[in-house]
């Protein structure tokens, strides 16, 4: 019976089916977890600049590229067309996925596109209406290419999934360190980066190319994020001095109260050391001869939780940046792996109570909806340390 769902067919219509339901929970359910969709990436598309070119944007340029397709595609009404192209996007890269011989089992492969789903779906609509799904996406499909054994066609998809979300620099940095040919696999990204980089020259680009960087260097401290906890719980004691307010133009809730300002630019730095430290004990593990696979999958799960851990932003669909090192360690056949998968739809789900749920009463400072929010965040900072843990023992 379970053979049935071992199949392309299979698991590609499972995809068709969490995708729908996710599009209609988000449309019909509770709060709007797919509005940026309408409130954000249209007001984007109907200016019809060229953000992060010539105009200055808070993503690297390529992000415009799903926002541009989804609007040509239903224009004024970019919902069903982002719909449309991210269903399509999702369903090739699980073909891609199920078509190579990677993880030594054709079962390996489906495992990993059914945990994908399930992930997805555990974190709710969110999981599908942001950038971040595309960038996950490009990520999964350079791991599947790297895994195959073409090293160079997964920089070029890896390094896409940069320049639309800075986050997988988390994953190259594993790449890099995990690698025989450290030096060949460092100029596969920074020669595909600078193509990319050139490209928007061609295009006309000026400062605003770069203008991703500091204008989330500007950003205050997000109430979800970690860092936010201490702030948030002064004010449910009814601390006037601690609370939250609504940043207009970036369209979210930040706390506010003593020293966030400084804490906001000191996250940025703190976020940069702890990946250093991540590479560092991953370069150690590799020089000491560690096995390959398992260097890559810990320094990629630990990687991207440094980014998420210590975000001062801290928006729900981050939690998809998980998805990677999970399908990392199941194609790499890692003997910790499920209890990572366990620990990423464990804080997938706990953010989907979160967001859009629970998150009124977050605003309102409520006791035990801040109290399921500091769990969440518990729970990440724990998978964090352990994490640290297991990169550690590899380099011993």
């Amino acid at each position: 019976m379970l053979k049935v769902f071992f199949t392309r067919p299979a698991l590609l219509v499972s995809a068709l089916a969490v995708d729908a339901l996710l599009v209609f929970l988000g449309l019909n359910w509770v709060g709007t977890p797919m509005g940026d969709l309408n409130y954000a990436y249209q007001g984007w598309a109907n200016t019809g600049s060229a953000f992060g070119i010539n105009v200055d944007w808070v993503y690297p340029y390529l992000a415009w590229l799903p926002i541009w397709l989804a609007n040509l595609i239903t224009p004024g009404n970019l919902l069903w067309g982002w719909i449309a192209i991210w269903a399509l996007f999702q369903l090739s890269v699980l073909w891609l996925l199920t078509s190579f011989k990677v993880g030594g089992q054709k079962n390996e492969r489906f495992v990993a596109g059914y945990f994908w789903l399930a992930a997805t779906l555990l974190l709710g609509p969110v999981s599908i209406s942001r950038l971040d799904a595309f960038s996950v996406g490009f990520a999964v499909s350079g791991v599947v290419l790297l895994f195959a054994g073409f090293a160079r066609s997964s920089s070029v998809l890896i390094t896409v999934g940069l320049w639309i979300k800075v986050w997988p620099i988390a994953i190259i940095a594993a790449v890099f360190a995990s690698a025989k040919q450290k030096v060949k696999t460092l100029s596969y990204y920074a020669s595909f980066s600078g193509v990319i980089v050139l490209f928007a020259v061609l295009l006309g680009a000026n400062t605003a190319l770069f203008s991703f960087l500091s204008d989330q260097g500007g950003r205050g401290i997000q109430i979800e994020s970690p860092l936010a906890t201490f702030w948030l719980w002064p004010a449910v004691m009814g601390d006037n001095a601690f609370g939250i307010n609504y940043n207009g133009p970036l369209m979210t809730f930040e706390v506010f109260g003593p020293n966030t300002e400084l804490f906001a630019t000191l996250m940025t730095i703190v976020q940069l050391g702890a990946l250093a430290i991540t590479l560092t004990l991953a370069l150690v593990a590799s020089k000491r001869g560690a096995d390959q696979k398992n260097i890559l999958f810990w320094a990629s799960f630990t990687g991207v939780l440094d980014l998420i851990v210590f975000n001062k932003v801290g928006s729900p669909q981050y939690l998809t940046w998980l998805v990677v090192p999970v399908v990392i360690g199941i194609l790499a056949k890692a003997q910790a792996w499920k209890t990572v998968a366990g620990l990423t739809l464990i804080v997938s789900f706990l953010t989907w109570l979160i967001y859009p749920f629970a998150y009124d009463a977050i605003l309102a400072s409520h006791f035990w909806e801040t109290a399921l929010l500091t769990l969440r965040n518990a729970v990440l900072l724990g998978s964090l340390v352990y994490a640290n843990l297991e990169l550690q023992k590899l380099g011993k």
